[in-house]
């Protein structure tokens, strides 16, 4: 399919636009520019170049932010080249698909740029840091809520799982971890799919109502990408009579109001925003500092939001209309324990992919 593709380029200055979100760090980096380009606009990957503006910000450095309206890689590797060509010395991206960011990136550290990584790795290139949950470890994370709300090891019936983009190695990921996890936790449920669901979201919501139209009798229904859990709501919603569960990667305004009516039972959240903030954290508090900034990956785990604590979660979703200073307060405790040892943070690239 086709996609009409917009892009933007916006410069925010540390040290005037976003004075009000700074906490306070004990470096400058207001010699540094640093540019945070994502693979295409929605709210997930707002929160990713929030998260590094507001590191930004902190410290006093500049930043470009953009990336296209609708996903388009190309798109996406222009918007990184004009902000290196801009002069950008710190800069973080979705690498998506990962060979194809391999020579852009390269050639970024080749004019001296330090590169970063968010939500998508490209260990193949010259990046530095990659900072993400395990893509394994979310799937483990939505396994661990579902087979206890079906009876854990005594539990029986079926889960349909959807896939977002087959054959997309990240998402296949996740599903691996929730099969192996479903396998020990609840081995006499069947696991069905995964099955086709697209991505887009008008698409997505037919998708969801084939599926679950094809297998009614199913206890579950779960989606690895964050317009999943929209749909599923709206179509449980529409039927009086649905009690089966469902649950997704990815966190929304849609799917968090689901999981606030009792509609949804769990979304499995990424923390864009501290992919966001570490990364570009990481990038300007090593060149503020004159260390080389360090090669590897930065885990910051999964969020699970259930019914007991999405009221919270929603507060601080809702907040970011407001700017970044109460999202990155109720993240701070975390971002402090990544900074007090920064180097023991920084785990292999075979970490990652690892099981």
């Amino acid at each position: 399919m086709l996609l009409v593709t917009l892009t933007f380029m916006l410069v925010l200055v540390g040290s005037s636009v976003l004075a009000q979100d700074k906490p306070g760090v004990d470096f400058d980096c207001s010699d540094f520019t640093a540019a945070a380009i994502v693979h295409f606009q929605g709210p997930y990957t707002q929160q990713l170049m929030a998260g590094a503006a507001a590191a930004a910000a902190e410290c006093g450095a500049e930043i470009i932010t953009g990336g296209p309206a609708a996903f388009d890689a190309a798109a996406a590797v222009s918007i990184f080249q004009d902000a290196v060509l801009a002069g950008a010395d710190a800069l973080v991206v979705v690498a998506f698909p990962s060979e194809f960011w391999i020579r852009p990136i390269d050639d970024a550290v080749a004019r001296g740029a330090v590169v970063s990584t968010y939500d998508v790795e490209s260990p193949a290139s010259l990046v530095s840091v990659h900072t993400a949950p395990k893509q394994k470890d979310q799937g483990r994370a939505m396994a661990n809520v579902l087979a206890e709300a079906l009876g854990g090891e005594d539990a029986e019936g079926s889960v349909v799982i959807g896939i977002c983009l087959p054959g997309l190695e990240l998402i296949e990921t996740r599903i691996v971890g929730f099969k192996e996890r479903m396998a020990e936790l609840a081995p006499n449920v069947e696991l069905i799919g995964p099955l086709d669901v697209a991505f887009d979201q008008t698409e997505n919501f037919a998708r969801w109502q084939e599926v679950i139209a094809t297998y009614p009798d199913a206890d579950a229904y779960v989606g690895y990408c964050e317009n999943d859990l929209p749909s599923l709501v709206r179509i449980k919603e529409s039927d009086p009579n649905a009690d089966y569960l469902i649950g997704s990667i990815g966190i929304n305004p849609d799917g968090l109001q689901g999981i606030a009516d009792g509609v949804a039972l769990v979304a499995v959240g990424q923390k864009p925003f501290m992919q966001g903030y570490v990364a570009m954290r990481t990038m300007l508090q090593s060149l503020a500092e004159g260390k080389p900034v360090p090669r590897g990956w930065i885990d910051v785990g999964p969020e699970v939001v259930t019914a007991e604590n999405v009221e919270a979660v929603m507060a601080r979703e809702a907040s970011l209309s407001r700017g970044t200073a109460e999202t990155q307060a109720y993240y701070q405790e975390e971002i402090d324990a990544i900074f007090a040892d920064l180097a023991a943070s920084v785990q292999s690239y075979a970490d990652l992919l690892g099981d």
